[in-house]
C-alpha cells in the first residue's frame, strides 16, 4: 500500500467513516473522477471489506446533478441493480460504495467498442447471452421510479448547445497561441454544429415514437457494468434522469462489441417489452445511437474546455501540464466520437 496515496486520502477516509485500512490502491475505469479500491473496516459490516471511493472531478460537477445522481444510485441499489452505497459526503464529493469484485479472468469491459448506427456485420459472439442479461438490465432499469430529475432529449441538446456556444465566445476572446487546444477545439465546435440540420431529423425520430419518458441511465457502455453471479449491475449515475426510453439501448448498442444477430435480438426484444414506445420505436433506433455519439462529442467538448480553463487559471506548473494533457485527451475523444456520427461520414 502506499503511504503517500493513504496520506493523501486521509481526510476521506476518516471522513467516510473507513478504519484500519490496509489496502488502497487507484482503479483505472473513469474518464473523469477518481476512483480508488481499498480495503478496511466500515460500521455497515462486522469485518474487513472490500470498498470503492470515488473522488468526483470539479469539471464533470459543472455538468452532473449529483443530488439527482445519488438519488438515481440509491433507487437502483435498492433494486439489486447497483452496489451499496455506504457513504455520501455532505457537499456530495467523494461517495463510499461496496465493491463487487469481478472474475479474474473475464470482465464485462473486454466488450468495449465504438459502434455507429450502421455497424458492419459482426458474426462473432464474444460473450454468448450477453444480450439476455443486457436485456435484463434494462428492464430493471425501466421499471425504477422516474427521477425527478427529467432531461428529454430535446431539452439536452439545448443544454449542449448553449453551454458549448456560450465557451466557444470565450474562446475566441482568447488568442489562440495562449492555449495549444484552442483551435482544435473550435475546428470540433464548427463540425458539430455544421451537422444542427441532421441532429433536428434524429431528435424529430425519438420524438415520434415517444409515449413517456423512464429511468434513464444514459451512460450504460461496458465499463459502467459489473457481472453479479450471472445477473449485471451497473455504476456511474452521474448523468442518470427521466429521458427517453431508447437512450439506455442506444449506449449499449454503440458501446458493445455485440453480434448482429446479439444486436438486432436485443433491439427487437427491448421495443417488444416497452410500453413507453410506439410503433416507429425500431425505425428510431439509429437516430438514438447517432445521438448518443453527439452528446458523447458535447460531453468531451465540456470537459475539454474545463481543463483548458483550469490551465490559465492555475499557477501551480504540475496542475498546467496535467489539464492541458486532459484537454487534449478529450478532444481526441471528441473527433473518434464525431466520426462515428452517419451524418459525419
Amino acid at each position: 500500500m502506499s503511504d503517500s496515496l493513504k496520506q493523501q486520502l486521509a481526510g476521506y477516509l476518516t471522513q467516510s467513516g473507513l478504519s484500519r485500512v490496509s489496502v488502497i490502491a487507484p482503479l483505472t475505469q473513469g474518464l473523469s473522477n477518481q476512483n480508488y479500491y481499498v480495503r478496511g473496516l466500515h460500521g455497515s459490516k462486522a469485518e474487513e471489506s472490500e470498498w470503492v471511493l470515488r473522488v468526483n472531478s470539479w469539471a464533470s460537477s459543472q455538468i452532473c446533478d449529483r443530488n439527482s445522481e445519488v438519488d438515481a444510485w440509491r433507487s437502483a441499489s435498492d433494486a439489486s441493480l447497483a452496489p451499496k452505497m455506504v457513504y455520501v459526503s455532505a457537499d456530495k464529493q467523494f461517495y463510499l460504495s461496496e465493491f463487487i469484485a469481478q472474475e479474474n479472468d473475464r470482465s464485462w469491459n473486454e466488450l468495449i467498442s465504438a459502434n455507429g448506427a450502421h455497424p458492419m456485420t459482426n458474426t462473432q459472439e464474444y460473450w454468448p447471452g450477453a444480450e439476455q442479461q443486457l436485456l435484463q438490465l434494462l428492464n430493471g432499469l425501466k421499471q425504477l421510479p422516474a427521477p425527478k430529475n427529467v432531461i428529454g432529449v430535446e431539452k439536452q441538446w439545448q443544454i449542449y448547445n448553449a453551454r458549448l456556444s456560450q465557451m466557444q465566445q470565450k474562446l475566441l476572446s482568447q488568442p489562440s497561441a495562449s492555449h495549444p487546444s484552442i483551435t482544435p477545439w473550435l475546428q470540433l465546435f464548427d463540425s458539430l454544429f455544421a451537422q444542427t440540420g441532421a441532429i433536428a431529423v434524429m431528435l424529430d425520430s425519438l420524438d415520434k415514437c415517444l409515449v413517456n419518458l423512464q429511468f434513464s441511465h444514459r451512460d450504460l457502455n461496458p465499463y459502467n457494468i459489473l457481472v453479479v453471479q450471472d445477473k449485471l449491475n451497473c455504476i456511474d449515475f452521474e448523468y442518470a434522469c427521466s429521458s427517453h426510453p431508447l437512450c439506455d439501448l442506444a449506449s449499449i448498442i454503440a458501446s458493445h462489441s455485440l453480434s448482429s444477430k446479439q444486436r438486432h435480438w436485443l433491439i427487437e426484444n427491448y421495443i417488444q417489452q416497452q410500453s413507453n414506445l410506439n410503433q416507429h420505436a425500431v425505425h428510431a433506433v439509429p437516430a438514438a445511437v447517432d445521438l448518443y455519439w453527439v452528446f458523447a462529442v458535447c460531453w468531451a467538448l465540456q470537459m475539454a474546455f474545463d481543463n483548458i480553463v483550469l490551465t490559465g487559471n492555475s499557477d501551480n506548473r504540475s496542475q498546467q501540464l496535467s489539464s492541458a494533457e486532459q484537454a487534449s485527451n478529450y478532444l481526441d475523444c471528441a473527433s473518434q466520437y464525431l466520426q462515428l456520427i452517419a451524418s459525419c461520414s
